[in-house]
């Protein structure tokens, strides 16, 4: 865990760094005639620039002026990020240094040093060498994370001047080797490049949030115990549930020893099946933490399967997140991915045969954002398949507002309907499923003519993933930049519709917290109308909804729910009827680092129509903690953990 005089040097590091990016790409777009309160004519030779900056300009939805303020932070955020990965991955010996200046590469990074000594025409050329070796560390880490280092990034069009990286790269330097080496570094980057802006937020907001306010006013970077309280108590009881001998309890510190009636659903848990949701990930903690227990079921479980395999495994099968803000869901990936990849290092041992190369990172981003109907019709005239393209409307549709909306998008319900009416014969599964070779049938080797059967989902959506890409492809040939964006945020569509639309065993979330935005209350007034008053208790609603039955909630919110009159039916009808809770941790205030609320945390229960509990004699487990200040939190948490412990083995 990073002290506070860590954080410190990470908060001086990002805001300065964030100051110098947003000043430099205001001087470039100034210099391709995009002024901040208008347009003008600029020479020819920066006219393609010029084109496909307007084009992500009019991508924002919003009025000139407010497009333009958006876009220079958000690009600022987009190549910060992608400096801080590759710092990270350089000082944990995952990329060659690109980053840092050594004096014996003569005040270069290795990577220039080399590209310098191979051609001898860019060590005369400053400009070009920088980058070109930045190109070429990006290509690097593109196929495994394309969130962040994707070529056709609208926030990516522009490259800071030698003179303005080399200046954030010294303040980069400035922060101990030692910080690189911990991923939790990025998590604290994320939090603190708001957090002047959460200030002003904070100081002049009145009543509603506009949507861009969501993300700074609610980036706080979930501190490591309350992270493991919660995985212990939800993944590793469901764990223990199932196999009650498992070795994984000597793993679990924080595991709270808990009496009830509670009967699970009869079916086997299998750690190939486990899904891990964050529907507000943020920077990953929660996924990251739930990474090292899954970790350890699948060498329980899988002995059989070479270690080194297992890392890639859980980022395929077991953990998903979404935000709402592209940077969160760029350091999410990125730090899942360096979680991933050290792990394996760390376990191939010499194996000639291992190779780390995840399929997928299951981080999705909710800021969709479609602004061209006409290219909507081309793209859905592509589809031939009167039910797919049905199917690929209505996620178009859905995730029209989702910049407003997020993960409490409702598509769940609706969209299983569309996808289990959705049936075609044996010969044109295999046919469908021989063209995409991602999705073997299973058990499907009966001859059953021309009878028709379901088309799997995930099948459909790689289905509209491919046309989705396939559209990108031409746009990329003829050069249309508006359609290339379009694709991009098509392709977010089908990921987001993907997500919300599955069942989870373990949903963690430290959700957003105080006012909604004005579009997203309107929703939620209609879809969530027993908590749309509050932001955090629709997302408890739409965490229980997204929750496996007999799987887990485990959440960190504000505490009026708790004791507020107003959050009666909240208590009465979600977290009786629908979710029992087991564990509280009444927190109170000075939780997390810069937020003034008060805090609980707590593990849910779906309930299913068999687990034979009467509500009324439901014990629930409850640590009142709001007289400690920080630290001191945890420690008595601990304290009284360990006396419950003692209890148990005297037989109390």
């Amino acid at each position: 865990m990073l002290n506070r005089e860590d954080r410190s040097r990470i908060r001086q590091a990002v805001l300065a760094g964030r100051h110098l990016l947003e000043e430099e790409f205001d001087q470039l777009l100034r210099a391709h005639g995009l002024l901040p309160d208008r347009k003008v004519s600029v020479p020819g030779e920066r006219a393609a620039i010029r084109a496909a900056l307007e084009e992500a300009l009019a991508r924002e939805g919003l009025g000139y002026a407010r497009a333009r303020e958006r876009y220079l932070k958000h690009a600022a955020f987009t190549f910060l990020n992608r400096v801080l990965a590759l710092r990270v991955a350089e000082a944990n010996g995952l990329a060659v240094e690109t980053v840092i200046m050594r004096p014996e590469y003569g005040g270069r990074s290795r990577r220039e040093y080399d590209l310098a000594d191979a051609d001898p025409e860019l060590a005369v050329a400053p400009e070009r060498l920088v980058q070109e070796a930045l190109r070429q560390a990006f290509a690097e880490l593109r196929s495994h994370l394309p969130i962040l280092f994707r070529e056709d990034d609208p926030y990516a069009l522009l490259w800071p001047r030698p003179t303005a990286y080399r200046g954030l790269r010294e303040i980069l330097a400035g922060l101990p080797e030692e910080l690189w080496r911990e991923f939790e570094t990025l998590g604290w980057a994320y939090q603190f490049f708001n957090s002047q802006e959460r200030e002003e937020i904070c100081r002049d907001l009145r009543r509603n949030p506009k949507p861009d306010h969501i993300p700074p006013l609610n980036q706080f970077y979930t501190v490591d115990w309350i992270v493991r309280a919660l995985v212990h108590n939800t993944l590793g009881r469901l764990w223990l549930e199932a196999y009650p001998d498992s070795p994984l309890r000597e793993k679990l510190a924080y595991f709270v020893p808990i009496r009830n009636h509670f009967r699970p659903p009869e079916r086997r848990r299998s750690v190939e099946e486990m899904k891990v949701l964050d529907p507000a990930c943020g920077s990953g903690h929660f996924l990251l933490g739930a990474f090292d227990l899954l970790l350890h079921m699948w060498r329980e479980e899988h002995p059989e399967i070479p270690a080194w395999q297992i890392p890639a495994l859980i980022l395929e099968r077991n953990l998903y997140g979404v935000d709402i803000d592209l940077r969160a869901c760029q350091i999410a990936a990125l730090a899942l991915w360096l979680k991933a990849y050290t792990t394996f290092e760390s376990l191939k041992q010499g194996d000639p045969a291992a190779r780390f190369k995840p399929n997928r990172i299951n981080i999705v981003c909710a800021d969709v954002r479609f602004v061209d109907g006409n290219r909507c019709l081309r793209f859905l005239g592509e589809f031939s398949d009167p039910d797919l393209r049905e199917i690929a409307q209505e996620i178009l549709a859905a995730c029209n507002d989702t910049f407003e909306i997020g993960s409490l998008l409702r598509i769940r319900q609706p969209f299983e309907e569309l996808f289990a009416k959705r049936k075609t014969t044996l010969k044109e599964l295999q046919k469908m499923e021989g063209q995409l070779s991602l999705f073997p049938l299973q058990g499907t080797q009966l001859a059953l003519g021309d009878s028709l059967i379901p088309v799997p989902k995930p099948l459909t959506v790689e289905e509209i993933v491919e046309g989705i890409r396939c559209f990108g492809r031409e746009a990329s040939e003829a050069n249309d930049m508006g359609s290339q964006f379009f694709g991009l945020a098509a392709e977010q569509a089908a990921h987001l519709m993907d997500v919300l639309s599955e069942r989870y065993d373990v949903v963690l979330m430290n959700p957003p917290y105080g006012a909604m935005p004005a579009g997203c209350k309107e929703y939620a007034r209609r879809n969530y109308p027993r908590t749309y008053h509050y932001y955090y208790a629709a997302f408890i609603e739409q965490a229980v909804d997204l929750c496996k039955e007999g799987g887990y909630v485990g959440a960190l919110t504000g505490r009026t729910f708790l004791f507020l009159k107003s959050f009666q039916q909240i208590r009465e009808e979600i977290l009786r009827e629908s979710a029992l809770p087991e564990i509280i941790w009444d927190l109170g205030f000075n939780v997390l680092d810069e937020a003034t609320a008060r805090y609980a945390a707590f593990t849910l229960r779906r309930r299913h129509a068999n687990d034979g509990v009467d509500w009324t004699e439901h014990p629930v487990t409850f640590f009142r903690l709001t007289d400690w200040a920080w630290e001191e939190k945890r420690v008595q948490f601990e304290e009284a953990l360990a006396e419950m412990h003692a209890g148990e083995e005297r037989g109390e």
